[in-house]
């Protein structure tokens, strides 16, 4: 899946230029200091995990790391991970070209400055454990879709077939939320204006800043809680197993 969405790259020169710049940087704090500390960022099916990590060693492009086993886990997920240092200019997007969670090992390439536009966020932004059905409405009905992601104030409706529905434009938003602890589905109603759509093959995803009401958004506050717990909960399972 594509995450491009959580951040802006910040090219200062070129991309190879740019490359060079940050590996002469951590190679020269690392004759300094070996096992130079940074800190590795993940969002784990939206939940940030931030651990502190150990430059290990630099051979052409590539940065072997140590590792904590909550980031390697989430590190996993779509291979890649943010690098953050005071020696930098710009937080680092990183390819994930290896990992292992039980050797809490990782290595790295394909680096870019970036600026991180989930930290910009209001409010945090989840994934769905399990899709759940959401309609909204266009000119020509209302389109059907899965709501795979929920904040406070936002929505991802993810469509098998593009609408008629334009990027500013308000709607109607209907979803269902599951309530684990009741074992019951409830319908969401909402007011909802569309601000972006992924540009990936289909399906799409349709991204919505809503307006929920005071019982909704008590609800989603909810739900989030528990599904902040849920994600808390499996990172920790799949690392201490064994």
């Amino acid at each position: 899946m594509d995450h491009s969405y959580l951040y802006s790259t910040r090219i200062q020169n070129t991309f190879d230029e740019d490359q060079a710049e940050i590996l002469f940087i951590f190679k020269k704090e690392l004759a300094k200091c070996p096992k130079f500390k940074i800190t590795l960022i993940n969002y784990y099916n939206g939940l940030p995990v931030s651990c502190p990590a150990h430059i290990v060693g630099i051979e052409k492009d590539m940065i072997d790391v140590d590792v904590a086993p909550y980031q390697a886990y989430t590190m996993g997920d779509h291979h890649y991970t943010f690098i953050r240092s005071d020696v930098l200019k710009h937080d680092v997007y990183a390819h994930v070209q290896y990992v292992n969670v039980d050797r809490r090992a990782a290595s790295l390439r394909k680096l870019c400055y970036v600026e991180i536009m989930a930290e910009r966020r209001n409010y945090i932004r989840l994934t769905l454990g399990k899709p759940q059905a959401a309609t909204f409405k266009t000119k020509e009905g209302r389109a059907k879709g899965k709501l795979v992601e929920i904040s406070i104030n936002g929505a991802c409706i993810e469509v098998d077939s593009p609408c008629s529905l334009a990027i500013g434009e308000e709607t109607s938003l209907t979803f269902m939320l599951h309530n684990p602890a009741q074992n019951v589905d409830y319908t969401m109603n909402t007011h909802a204006t569309l601000v972006a759509i992924d540009e990936e093959p289909l399906p799409q995803r349709y991204r919505f800043i809503t307006d929920p009401d005071k019982i909704l958004d008590r609800t989603i506050a909810k739900y989030l809680l528990q599904r902040q717990i849920e994600i808390l909960q499996e990172i920790k399972t799949a690392t201490e197993r064994g």
